[in-house]
């Protein structure tokens, strides 16, 4: 569980094992983490590619690679988000060894406001990042899945940035929050509701002491109301308050 709060901005999340994933007495593997340092405040998550025998451990070392990337990355002046991408590869490389890259492949979704205030939204992989702003509009990045309609990316799968989708905006609007979910949850979560349940998550969680909220959270993700739904489930947020 990791919860912070700075400058106004606050950032929560949560992750259950999948029912599937219980029934075969398998662990979660879905990983999550969000924090702030001198270069910012972030938001990550990764699903480890289930197929793979090391996806646990490549959707954690997802999740090291990008924090310690935007420690190296915030510290170079006018770096672009592309050299972040490229280091997060390499990172993730390193940190995955001595298993192989393609046994730990996992998605990466990640979020930061930069200490200059710049946003950096990115997804490789499937998964959910979505943007409500303070009005209830919407923006999210939109992954392309190829060939099968399961396929996806990730790292250890893609080797170059330009498999990403990102977006970068001169700041985070006062009252804006940023979602990232793994398909676990975006799978069915229906377009015209997300807003929605955005803003439902605010309301509801937000406000709480971070430990009772991480539980608050736990239990809303294992009830989440998709019947025979087995993926695990993990999202992420990250609000700028009123």
């Amino acid at each position: 569980m990791t919860e912070t709060s700075t400058n106004k901005l606050i950032s929560f999340g949560a992750s259950v094992t999948g029912t599937q994933h219980k029934l075969d007495r398998r662990p979660n593997e879905d990983a999550w983490m969000g924090g702030q340092s001198k270069f910012g405040t972030f938001i990550v998550i990764s699903d480890g590619l289930g197929s793979k025998p090391n996806a646990r451990q490549g959707a954690k070392m997802a999740c090291r690679a990008v924090k310690n990337a935007l420690r190296h990355w915030g510290n170079s002046v006018d770096a672009s988000p592309t050299l972040l991408l490229r280091l997060i590869h390499i990172l993730w490389n390193l940190y995955v060894l001595p298993a192989s890259e393609n046994d730990s492949a996992a998605t990466c979704l990640f979020a930061v406001v930069s200490s200059e205030g710049k946003l950096v939204m990115a997804q490789l992989g499937d998964g959910l990042v979505a943007m409500r702003k303070a009005d209830g509009s919407l923006h999210r990045l939109n992954f392309e899945r190829t060939g099968f309609s399961n396929q996806t990316t990730g790292l250890g799968i893609s080797r170059t940035t330009q498999d990403w989708q990102i977006l970068t905006l001169p700041v985070l609007e006062i009252g804006a929050a940023i979602l990232l979910a793994t398909d676990g949850i975006s799978e069915d979560l229906q377009s015209d509701r997300l807003s929605d349940f955005i803003a439902m998550l605010l309301t509801d969680f937000a406000s709480m002491h971070p430990y009772q909220r991480w539980q608050a959270l736990c239990r809303e993700l294992r009830e989440f109301p998709v019947p025979n739904h087995l993926d695990d489930k993990t999202l992420t947020v990250l609000w700028r308050q009123q």
